[in-house]
């Protein structure tokens, strides 16, 4: 009897660490493009479970093998205003086309994301819209110090 007591009690230690990264996911700011709001070597806990993706969520996302922190800044069908238009002229044929030929509209189930420090940041303007297959989770914390 005690030794199932042990064995029950085992895998239930195991499964609180499977169930949390079910749930969410932990990664590291690397490098400089969301200052001020994150710093390099800041741990961020996103969940991999979120309702709709909004403009200005910061979310966790997979671009090849770097994980990537960046800000959502347009969302699926969302028109890019006429000032932001030039930051994406080299990736222009990622969008589908608005009204006029100058608009630009995100196509479906993409989402443009940003980093907050634009001079320092690997982006939607250099690689266009992402798939929102390919975020990982919405960041719900930081840590506090790098």
């Amino acid at each position: 009897m005690r030794l199932r007591h042990v064995i029950v009690s085992a895998i239930g230690i195991a499964a609180i660490p499977i169930a949390f990264l079910s749930l969410a996911h932990v990664a590291v700011v690397k490098g400089d493009s969301m200052m001020p709001t994150m710093r390099n070597g800041q741990f961020v806990l996103a969940l991999r479970r979120y309702s709709r993706l909004r403009r200005g969520d910061i979310v966790l996302l997979r671009r090849g093998p770097e994980v990537l922190v960046k800000r959502i800044a347009y969302v699926s069908s969302d028109h890019v205003a006429p000032l932001d238009r030039p930051l994406f002229q080299e990736v222009r044929d990622y969008f589908a086309s608005g009204s006029d030929p100058d608009d630009l509209v995100v196509p479906a189930d993409r989402v443009v994301v940003l980093g907050d420090n634009r001079t320092r940041s690997d982006d939607s303007r250099r690689f266009g819209p992402v798939p929102e297959s390919d975020i990982l989770g919405r960041v719900v914390a930081v840590s506090p110090i790098p």
